[in-house]
């Protein structure tokens, strides 16, 4: 059996998850249901309770990361990771980084032509050209 790598892909794995845990708990923070999301993952009955009382999303968050990353190396261990990350809707982590990057295509089979911009404002990416073209589409009404 080939283990090469393993233990750095599973570093990425929890890095991964503690980033999503961290943004799906403060949206349950500010929906109101921390608790009860915490519960759901069965993280919650692990967390001091004083933690969750106090009602600090940082505090939570940092006890949380750490629960996981360790719920997640005795899942490894245990065998059962695909099934704990099925648990807590993180399947798609355990995708190879190649594998989750898929490239859409046109109907004739060829790749499309696609220029992804970083960034919020994508019209201060847009050519010169570009911004010719959509300024002659706009008419001024006096």
């Amino acid at each position: 059996m080939k283990h090469t790598g393993l233990d750095e892909r599973l570093d990425s794995i929890i890095v991964r998850a503690a980033i999503r845990l961290q943004e799906r708990m403060r949206l349950a923070y500010f929906r109101g249901n921390l608790a009860s999301y915490l519960g759901r993952i069965s993280l919650a009955e692990h967390l001091d309770p004083a933690v969750l009382e106090r009602g600090s999303l940082l505090d939570v968050q940092d006890e949380a990361a750490v629960l996981l990353a360790q719920k997640l190396r005795q899942a490894r261990k245990g065998g059962y990771l695909k099934d704990y990350l099925k648990q807590l809707n993180m399947l798609e982590l355990l995708c190879k980084e190649q594998e989750r990057r898929v490239e859409p295509t046109n109907p004739g089979g060829q790749r499309r032509q696609e220029h992804l911009v970083s960034g919020e404002n994508q019209e201060s990416a847009e050519s010169a050209k570009g911004k010719v073209l959509q300024l002659s589409r706009f008419k001024v009404i006096k």
